[in-house]
């Protein structure tokens, strides 16, 4: 079964009006974003029993570097699920992508899950690395778009554009996955 809320950000990402999206990922990362483009969309297949998929998009930044990101919209209560889920399916993407059909263990390091204003994030790393899978580690958000929504009801053009891809008082929560340079 496809996701709705899938459906609704790939189709967010994919029409003229991705300037809401854009807006709201530069304000909430502080990303000075150029320009989002809708890549594919990614489904966890091989390496757990959950259905998940993700949006993936690739952001190009004012200064030309070019980042990869994942977005689903979560409910509140499924967030550890959720970074299990998303884990998988980024690492799985990389396992195809080096043709391996081998079994990879590799330990996970996962941060404290850290909170402000109405994010919270997670860091996740693969720990003694023995592959080029996933080297820079990748770095969870989770925008809770009520209270982001409710921080906009004073600007009613930018609110109605939200409100119109992201429901008001819902559960729900936009997963932001960023692959990230260790550096950083």
């Amino acid at each position: 079964m496809i996701n709705e809320k899938v459906n609704l950000l790939t189709k967010l990402v994919k029409n003229e009006e991705k300037e809401v999206l854009k807006n709201l990922l530069s304000n909430v990362l502080n990303l000075n974003i150029e320009d989002i483009q809708y890549e594919n969309n990614i489904h966890l297949n091989d390496i757990s029993e959950y259905e998940f998929e993700l949006v993936k998009v690739i952001i190009t930044l004012k200064t030309n570097e070019k980042m990869e990101m994942y977005l689903r919209m979560v409910k509140n209560s499924k967030i550890k699920e959720s970074i299990f889920c998303y884990w998988c399916a980024i690492y799985e993407e990389e396992i195809v992508k080096l043709q391996k059909k081998e079994n990879i263990i590799n330990k996970v390091l996962i941060s404290e899950l850290t909170k402000n204003k109405y994010q919270q994030s997670i860091f996740l790393e693969i720990e003694n690395n023995k592959m080029p899978i996933l080297e820079t580690g990748t770095k969870v958000i989770f925008l809770e778009i009520d209270k982001y929504i409710n921080e906009y009801k004073n600007n009613k053009n930018q609110y109605e554009k939200l409100i119109k891809y992201f429901e008001s008082n819902s559960e729900d929560v936009l997963l932001i996955g960023i692959k990230t340079s260790k550096n950083k």
